[in-house]
């Protein structure tokens, strides 16, 4: 019983071989086309994402002498942005950035020494031309737009004559321009890191001070280079499907039965 039911078994399997490829013989039968491959990696999208960094000031606080404001600060904020994938290799942008600019600490020079400088925003609106070396490796240069709270520091103090000076007007924000270069590569279809270098203008800026000797008047220019990277999140890489290739050819009609005489 246990032997007939063991070779039962194995008749069946061979059947079932048997019949697999003599389907695979006939006329006409032919295997599934295989799946198209994935669709190649795009940067087209938007995208969001936070960024910090470094300014080192390249302002002046200007009031008989003139003081250079070339102490560093701390930057970091967020990042909104479009990227349209013109060709395979050149990608066309529009980025905004907000952030928050630190303390700037001027250097001495002469008989005037200004405080600390104010803390601040500090944002852009930015054009963008890239250059895809490979489809994740990207360069690209961007100019634009800047806005930010002018480099005013709260006193001062002159030596000749002895002279102390307090910030009659608050900081205010300026508007100014926005350019430099970077680099990007995407970590996956939806990450991405990024180096970049901007410097920023804002317009110069007159500022009043209060001292024992009357009201005296100074210039401010607020400028800097920012060293900054980021990681921005794509929503979306929208890139066209490949072309599935022509259809395939219909089966041959089968051959006529021989009917045998």
């Amino acid at each position: 019983m246990k032997t007939s039911f063991k070779a039962a078994v194995s008749g069946l399997v061979i059947a079932l071989a048997a019949t697999g490829a003599l389907g695979a013989d006939l006329p006409g039968v032919k295997a599934p086309p295989p799946p198209p491959p994935p669709p190649p990696f795009s940067w087209q999208g938007g995208y969001i994402g936070g960024f910090a960094g470094a300014l080192l000031g390249d302002g002046f606080f200007s009031l008989g002498t003139y003081t250079p404001l070339r102490g560093s600060a701390f930057v970091g904020g967020f990042t909104l942005g479009y990227n349209y994938q013109w060709t395979d290799k050149v990608v066309l942008g529009a980025e905004a950035d907000i952030g928050y600019r630190g303390f700037i600490t001027p250097a001495r020079v002469g008989d005037t020494l200004p405080s600390q400088t104010n803390q601040g925003v500090l944002g852009t609106f930015r054009g963008r031309l890239g250059y895809s070396f490979t489809p994740r490796w990207l360069v690209f240069a961007s100019a634009g737009l800047a806005y930010g709270t002018n480099f005013t520091s709260s006193s001062f103090t002159a030596l000749i004559p002895q002279t102390y000076g307090v910030l009659n007007n608050g900081p205010t924000v300026r508007p100014g321009w926005a350019a430099g270069a970077g680099f990007e590569y995407a970590w996956s279809d939806r990450i991405s890191i990024k180096g970049e270098y901007l410097y920023n203008w804002l317009a110069n800026t007159g500022v009043s001070y209060t001292t024992d000797r009357g009201v005296y008047l100074a210039n401010v220019g607020s400028a800097g280079h920012v060293v900054r990277g980021g990681v921005n999140f794509h929503f979306s890489s929208p890139a066209p499907a490949p072309a599935l290739g022509a259809p395939l050819p219909p089966p041959p009609p089968a051959a006529p039965p021989i009917v045998k005489k």
